[in-house]
C-alpha cells in the first residue's frame, strides 16, 4: 500500500514539474525587467550568466518532467540550482549597480526566494522547502560572515541586523510552509489510503457494506439481529483436480474461479463474506436488509451456476476437465456486524440461517443438484414462484437441525427459467 501511495505522490510531482518550469519562466521575466530598469543589461557578462542559468533550468525541468526522465533526486538538484542561482544573481546585481550587499535583499529579485519555497511546497516534499530555504538562508550568512575576513571592509551593526532580520523572515515563511505541507501531505496519505483499501473492499463488497466496513474501522457497531439471505457455493471435485494441477496452476485457477462467481454475486447486492478454498459464503441484506434479498440471491445464484457451466464449456473445448458447482441458499435471522480487532477485522453473519445454507449447499452434492433453495426462501420472495418454475423436494433433516426443512430445485426444462437466467447473468 506505502508503494502505492508513493507512485501516486510520483506522479503528481511529475506533472508539478511542468508547473514549476512555467513558474521558473516566469521569474526569469522578472529577472529581465529588474535588470532592464537597473541598466544591467547592457553588461552581457553580468547579465548573461543568471538569466542563461535560469533558463537552461527551466528547460531541464521540463526535459525531466517526463516519466522516463524523472528520477526523486532531480527536484533537490534542481532546487539547489535555483537557490544558488538566485544568490549569484543578488551578489552580482549589487556589484553591477554598486549598492552594498544587505541593500540587494529589499529589490524584487531577493523576492524569488518565496516563489522557490512555493514551488518545493506544490512538491509535496517538506523536506525540499526546508532544504530550499536553509540553503539560501546559509548562503547569505556565509556572505555575510566571509566578507569582512577577505578585505572587504567591515559590516554596519545596523546593516548586518537589517539582513538577518530578512532572513530571519525567510526562515519563519519555510519553516511555515514546511508545517503546512507537513500536514498536508500527512492528510492526502491518510485519504490515498483509505481510497486504495475502498478500492479493494469495493471489487467483493456492495458500497453500502463498504462504508460500514470503513466506519468500522475506528469504531466497531456490536452486532445486531437482523433478516438475510445466505448463500453457500463450492466446486465440486476440486480436491481432485488440484491433485493434477502444479501449484501455481491451482493458484492462478483459483483466482480466475473466485473472480468469475463474485462478479455476478455483487451484481446482485450480494456481499463476499469469505472464500475457503473453493467454497464461498455470501451475504444478500447486509448492513441494510431490502425487501428483495431473498430474490437478489436466487438471481445471484443463477447467474453464478451460468458462469460456471459457460467455463466449464470453455474448458471443455480447450481439452480441459468440465467444472461442476453447488449452491445452497437460506433465509432467516442472523446476527450481523463487525468481528475480529484492531489487526484485522470481518464484516460477517453468525447463525442458524447461516449453518443451514451450508447444509443446503453440501445437500446439492448428495442430490445431484446445481443449485437448491429452502421454502423460507420462497415464503420471503412471493414473485420467485410466480417469475420461475420450482420443483418441491423431499423435507430434509438437515444435521445439526431438529425440524426438517423443505428444499426446492429449479425446473431447468421450464421456459420461466431461461428469463430469469438471462436476467442474472
Amino acid at each position: 500500500m506505502v508503494t502505492d501511495v508513493n507512485r501516486t505522490f510520483a506522479r503528481l510531482e511529475r506533472r508539478t514539474e511542468r508547473i514549476v518550469s512555467v513558474v521558473r519562466l516566469l521569474a526569469l521575466c522578472v529577472l529581465v525587467l529588474v535588470f532592464w530598469s537597473l541598466g544591467v543589461l547592457d553588461s552581457r557578462h553580468a547579465a548573461a550568466v543568471p538569466l542563461g542559468g535560469f533558463a537552461m533550468i527551466t528547460l531541464a525541468g521540463l526535459v525531466t518532467a517526463r516519466r522516463s526522465l524523472y528520477l526523486p533526486w532531480i527536484p533537490w538538484l534542481l532546487g539547489s540550482l535555483d537557490v544558488l542561482l538566485l544568490i549569484h544573481c543578488l551578489v552580482n546585481l549589487a556589484n553591477t549597480a554598486g549598492q552594498p550587499l544587505h541593500l540587494v535583499l529589499d529589490t524584487p529579485v531577493a523576492l524569488l526566494i518565496f516563489v522557490f519555497l512555493a514551488t518545493a511546497a506544490v512538491r509535496h516534499r517538506p523536506f525540499l522547502i526546508l532544504y530550499t530555504g536553509g540553503l539560501f538562508v546559509a548562503g547569505w550568512i556565509a556572505i555575510l560572515l566571509v566578507l569582512p575576513l577577505v578585505g572587504s571592509g567591515s559590516w554596519p551593526s545596523a546593516a548586518f541586523a537589517d539582513a538577518l532580520g530578512r532572513l530571519a523572515i525567510v526562515g519563519l515563511v519555510t519553516f511555515a510552509l514546511f508545517v503546512a505541507v507537513t500536514r498536508a501531505r500527512r492528510t492526502l496519505t491518510r485519504s490515498l489510503v483509505e481510497a486504495h483499501r475502498r478500492a479493494n473492499l469495493s471489487r467483493y463488497f456492495s458500497p453500502q457494506l463498504v462504508d460500514e466496513i470503513a466506519k468500522s474501522g475506528s469504531a466497531a457497531r456490536s452486532f445486531q439481529p437482523q433478516s438475510a439471505a445466505i448463500l453457500f457455493a463450492d466446486l465440486r471435485g476440486f480436491t481432485s483436480l488440484a491433485e493434477t494441477m502444479p501449484a501455481d496452476h491451482v493458484a492462478d485457477f483459483l483466482n480466475d474461479y473466485r473472480r468469475r462467481i463474485s462478479r455476478p454475486i455483487v451484481e446482485h447486492h450480494g456481499t463476499i463474506d469469505k472464500f475457503i478454498g473453493d467454497g464461498v459464503m455470501a451475504i444478500f441484506g447486509v448492513p441494510e436488509p431490502r425487501a428483495d434479498d431473498a430474490r437478489n440471491a436466487v438471481l445471484g445464484g443463477l447467474a453464478v451456476v451460468t458462469a460456471i457451466e459457460k467455463w466449464s464449456a470453455e474448458r471443455i473445448a480447450g481439452g480441459l476437465p468440465p467444472l461442476q458447482i453447488g449452491v445452497g441458499i437460506h433465509y432467516g435471522d442472523v446476527i450481523a456486524g463487525p468481528l475480529g480487532d484492531e489487526q484485522r477485522l470481518e464484516y460477517t453473519a453468525i447463525g442458524d440461517t447461516v449453518n443451514t445454507a451450508a447444509r443446503i449447499e453440501r445437500l446439492t452434492a448428495a442430490l445431484g443438484e446445481s443449485l437448491l433453495i429452502s421454502g423460507d426462501v420462497l415464503a420471503s420472495a412471493s414473485d420467485l414462484e410466480r417469475d420461475l418454475a420450482w420443483v418441491p423436494l423431499s423435507a430434509h433433516f438437515l444435521r445439526g437441525r431438529s425440524q426438517p426443512v423443505q428444499i426446492y430445485r429449479p425446473d431447468w426444462t421450464a421456459s420461466s427459467v431461461l428469463p430469469a437466467l438471462t436476467m442474472s447473468r
